[in-house]
């Protein structure tokens, strides 16, 4: 329900804002890391605990359930009855709590920034599959909007802030390629899940685009992000050897590239397309983390 294995889709840009906070400030507070990860954590689990609670409620569900088979990978304890409905927005609830609570002694310790970050987080997690707003039902994008900031702008000026302080317009920008990356995991994601939500009526991009195009576009969101970084280091808002991180990751998600021969796979032709998007996310966040402490 919680989905920890992707954790690191949130710890890591929580790490590149604290390490580029490290590299231009030479500040770093051991006990302030540990609460942002913590805080990070209970917001991202909580964002998944109500995201399952909401698409059971709206019947998406449902409708997979009756369209894959029970050992399918990525079946969800709520319709299977492991979980109830009410307890998983107990859970959900007291998680996303907990990063609020966090997000308050920051607004003590450091500043109210730190607080209305989470705030903002908070109120993403929760409307991108509640009502009223149930972002990601729209069809505008909105749903992929709110996971670009969640993972993106969010942690990393977040963690930046709490260890010096100060906003940062270069934490911001070094924000957006790992936000846009983070994008294209969800809009591959869709595409194992496109035929469920297409029946649901949920209307992520993916599902409004449809394959092909969602396909390109996420490839197009790729090189966006990739040259985006090459520009940071031009214009030396971040290290030469900052470049490393998008070869890395560019040459992890070369693989999926045989996926584009075959625009209308069945869904688990493309569980390891999204794994591979998954890891080249990954190896960007962790490599720009890993530069900027030298």
């Amino acid at each position: 329900m919680t989905r920890a294995q992707f954790l690191p889709l949130i710890i890591l840009p929580a790490l590149v804002g604290t390490t580029f906070a490290y590299h231009v400030s030479g500040r770093f507070d051991s006990v302030l890391f540990g609460l942002v990860l913590l805080g990070v954590v209970f917001l991202h689990l909580g964002a998944n605990a109500i995201d399952d609670a909401y698409d059971f409620q709206n019947g998406v569900d449902s409708t997979a359930n009756s369209m894959f088979p029970r050992d399918f990978g990525g079946w969800k304890p709520i319709p299977r009855g492991y979980v109830s409905l009410q307890n998983g927005k107990i859970v959900s609830s007291a998680l996303l709590l907990g990063g609020l609570v966090i997000g308050v002694y920051f607004w003590y310790a450091v500043g109210v920034f730190a607080f209305l970050l989470a705030v903002v987080g908070t109120l993403l997690a929760i409307f991108y599959c509640a009502p009223p707003a149930k972002l990601d039902y729209r069809g505008l994008g909105l749903g992929e909007l709110a996971i670009f900031f969640t993972f993106g702008p969010l942690p990393v000026m977040g963690a930046y802030y709490v260890q010096t302080g100060q906003i940062s317009l270069d934490a911001l920008l070094i924000s957006i390629p790992i936000g846009i990356t983070t994008v294209t995991i969800l809009m591959d994601h869709d595409l194992i899940f496109y035929e469920v939500y297409s029946r649901s009526r949920k209307l992520s991009l993916t599902t409004v685009l449809g394959k092909k195009n969602a396909l390109y576009f996420s490839a197009c969101l790729s090189i966006l992000s990739y040259a985006l970084v090459t520009a940071l280091v031009t214009t030396r808002i971040l290290p030469l050897v900052v470049l490393a991180a998008p070869i890395i990751s560019a040459s992890i998600l070369f693989r999926k590239w045989k996926v584009f021969t075959k625009h209308d796979g069945p869904p688990p032709f493309y569980v390891p397309f999204t794994v591979n998007a998954l890891y080249a996310d990954w190896a960007l966040s962790l490599c720009l983390a890993l530069v900027l402490l030298f």
